[in-house]
């Protein structure tokens, strides 16, 4: 019932995945009958572990001495989009010759871990933008995995919240209008960050997180 489905993705607040086909997909496959994802921010994690997934047997096969680990794609492609994110970047180039302002080479985004990187940029996390250039898969799983990869700096690893905020924040004190989603999702991961969230824009929040 394609009806019913879109009204009940909207009723969720994740119909921002109906409109690519990639992750539409994802949705369709994460539901059994009438049994939807319980929250937004579980729809969101199946998805990105199903994207970051090595989807070619064949290819797992080839690996299967050194099986993929997710967690570390993950937080590598978390630290890419954060980067792609707050720079106002469209994507990556894989060759050097296709680089330009809008798509640095992904030595440019200074990833931490390389080889994770490599294995990121090659996932479904990452959809080909023209030859030889990558952008995320879609600009809701960019602002999930990067608000993700910033929640663990700020938590655990010393991350000063101010300087998150100051990327965040214009003069106003308002959310940049490009950073919506990336606030709303940080919100519900970072506990250092949520209460200073919450008072500087509790609507974004609400309407770009997960507050069940």
């Amino acid at each position: 019932d394609p009806q019913k489905f879109v009204a009940e993705a909207e009723r969720r607040n994740i119909a921002g995945l109906l409109d690519n086909p990639q992750t539409l997909g994802l949705l369709a496959q994460a539901i059994r009958g009438d049994q939807w994802p319980a929250t937004r921010d579980d729809t969101y994690r199946f998805a990105c572990e199903t994207l970051a997934a090595e989807a070619s047997k064949r290819h797992r096969d080839k690996t299967r001495h050194q099986p993929r680990d997710l967690e570390k794609v993950l937080t590598a492609a978390g630290q890419l989009c954060a980067v792609l994110l707050f720079a106002n970047k469209a994507g990556i180039a894989l060759d050097p010759e296709r680089a330009n302002e809008f798509f640095p080479t992904l030595a440019d985004y200074a990833p931490p871990d390389g080889a994770a990187a490599r294995q990121a940029v090659g996932s479904t996390l990452f959809r080909p933008a023209g030859e030889e250039r990558i952008e995320s898969s879609h600009r809701s799983i960019a602002e999930y995995l990067a608000a993700r990869w910033l929640a663990r700096r700020i938590d655990s690893e010393g991350l000063p919240l101010q300087r998150v905020l100051n990327l965040l924040l214009g003069p106003d004190g308002g959310v940049v209008a490009g950073l919506r989603g990336l606030f709303g999702w940080l919100a519900l991961h970072s506990h250092t960050a949520r209460p200073r969230l919450i008072e500087a824009d509790p609507l974004t929040v609400v309407v770009y997180g997960d507050v069940k």
